[in-house]
């Protein structure tokens, strides 16, 4: 029978709080946060008064979001150097974040489960998503479009793909777009009687995995 001092340093021990680190995150990793502790937050009877406000929030992670794509789609070291300059802020919100739903959860695993925040028990199993498998196109239910599927991954939030029509030289991929759902996504409008290739990656909290081995369709 344990001792009840030892049984309550043990529970002292593992008290759970909600991590308040976010300026080393990966910048995939922090939008996916982000956007799951806003959604998580949102209308959530445990945090009745969020500090700062989500509305707040919102705006930076928006502003991050959009710099960030800009980034992505141009390369420029300007443009790299403005989104980093709108990184820090929404970081730094999050962590204001953080200090109010420690101060609200007071350790109660389930209500910082509630608020969308990675926590301090989560422990370090957690790793990067494993590269989907089973990618498969196929024909749409309309002219000019593809449908896409693939294997679902256990604890991914989100999953990311990109297509692009096969030529020589290799055209550009197109603008990374998001999907919950790993059946029934519809890639439209494509260009008939062209072959388009795709590919997929899975995120959760600790940022993307690789993308997957490409599948692709001739549009019919």
């Amino acid at each position: 029978m344990d001792h009840p001092v030892h049984e309550k340093n043990k529970k002292m021990a593992i008290k759970a709080k909600a991590l308040i680190s976010f300026s080393r995150m990966k910048d995939d990793e922090l939008v996916v946060t982000a956007n799951t502790i806003v959604g998580a937050m949102t209308d959530n009877s445990n945090y009745p008064a969020p500090a700062p406000v989500l509305d707040d929030v919102q705006v930076l992670l928006d502003d991050f979001t959009g710099k960030l794509a800009i980034s992505r789609k141009r390369g420029s070291p300007e443009d790299t150097a403005i989104k980093n300059d709108s990184k820090e802020p929404l970081a730094e919100a999050l962590q204001q974040l953080a200090y109010y739903v420690n101060s609200v959860a007071k350790g109660r695993l389930a209500v910082l489960l509630s608020s969308g925040f990675p926590t301090n028990n989560m422990g370090s199993a957690a790793l990067v998503p494993l590269m989907v498998e089973s990618v498969k196109m196929s024909d749409g239910r309309q002219s000019g479009q593809a449908r896409l599927n693939f294997a679902a991954q256990r604890g991914a939030l989100i999953y990311e793909y990109q297509y692009r029509m096969i030529t020589q030289p290799e055209s550009e991929w197109s603008d990374r777009l998001t999907t919950t759902s790993s059946r029934n996504n519809i890639l439209a409008p494509l260009e008939v009687g062209k072959r388009y290739e795709v590919r997929v990656r899975a995120v959760n909290t600790q940022g993307a995995g690789d993308w997957s081995q490409t599948a692709s369709i001739l549009v019919r």
